[in-house]
């Protein structure tokens, strides 16, 4: 796909910008000639872009979704041609206040996608998550399943999703929604509101500490490093999808152990992980299903686990967060 054709010139407004996710994509529309990039975002878990950029215009617009007002939303999306929707209270918040979080991805999605068709937004991608499906074992997720998530996050992106289809049958606006797995890389944490698993163990290792494997270390992650979960959205943009939901993720299975024993060559010192009593995920596979994504997306994996772990590591290196304990 020619993304530099599609994108150059354009403007386009990307919620949760300033985000894990968000910052990357923001930085490849850039790179991809983009004139103006709109960032919506509360800045709860992200800090502002830093962005050396020769032609776009990159504005932040500190808003929060289902809080501030709609009038402040629409004007965000004034003439702009495409909207990728990536912010959302995230899995954790619903522990504390899933209150806050229907409010911000449910209410907040809608309001955002109807200010998106009033102002003629051309095509909208949005992020949705795994958590969608519910389950913690079986097969591969695919696309065709009933969703049952289990949790106030799972429940509240499975609202966005029928957000979107609903304008999308109603008014016709083209949409894709993309179930991400688990995405890592660079800028995971740093002022980003959470830490996986992979940067926790990193983290104990660049402190000289032994990194940690809750229960026997077979629950099984589908990891995709965030170089590939952009290209895949930029695809999804770039697409003549009218609309469609696609899982993005890598289609393997990493278990714990294995992606701990990986992490342990990448850094070098060799030490012998921890075990620590089993939590809620013992026994889980969690996998996506990509056959579909690969088919109409061109969807692959050019970051294979081994790279894309030393790529994380290197950049954690170079953070002030994780230098080496004196």
């Amino acid at each position: 796909m020619n993304f530099q054709k599609l994108f150059s010139g354009k403007t386009i407004v990307v919620t949760g910008g300033c985000g894990f996710i968000g910052s990357h994509l923001v930085r490849q529309l850039a790179a991809l000639g983009a004139s103006q990039i709109r960032i919506i975002d509360s800045l709860k878990f992200g800090k502002a872009p830093d962005l050396e950029t020769k032609d776009a215009q990159v504005t932040l617009h500190k808003l929060e979704l289902g809080a501030s007002p709609s009038a402040d939303i629409r004007a965000a999306c004034r003439d702009a041609d495409y909207l990728f929707h990536l912010a959302a209270e995230k899995h954790n918040s619903c522990l504390d206040d899933p209150a806050r979080v229907y409010r911000a991805n449910v209410i907040g999605t809608h309001e955002l996608i109807a200010s998106a068709v009033a102002e003629g937004i051309k095509r909208v991608v949005f992020s949705s998550s795994l958590y969608t499906y519910g389950r913690m074992k079986g097969e591969p997720m695919s696309e065709d399943e009933i969703p049952i998530p289990r949790t106030a996050y799972g429940i509240s992106k499975l609202a966005g999703e029928q957000i979107v289809r609903m304008f999308h049958v109603d008014l016709g606006l083209p949409a894709v929604v993309l179930r991400y797995f688990f995405v890592y890389g660079p800028k995971q944490f740093v002022g980003m509101g959470y830490k996986s698993v992979i940067i926790k163990n990193f983290e104990r290792l660049l402190h000289d500490e032994p990194p940690i494997i809750r229960g026997d270390g077979l629950q099984t992650l589908d990891y995709i490093y965030v170089d590939d979960v952009v290209r895949s959205t930029l695809a999804a943009m770039a697409s003549d999808i009218s609309f469609d939901i696609l899982n993005i993720g890598s289609g393997t299975g990493t278990p714990i152990r294995d992606l701990v024993e990986l992490m342990i060559a990448v850094h070098g010192n060799r030490v012998k992980p921890i075990a620590e009593p089993p939590d809620f995920t013992a026994g889980s596979s969690r996998v996506s299903k990509i056959d579909k994504a690969a088919r109409v997306l061109g969807h692959t994996c050019c970051v294979d686990l081994i790279e894309g772990l030393r790529r994380t590591l290197n950049w954690m290196q170079t953070q002030r967060e994780w230098a080496v304990r004196e």
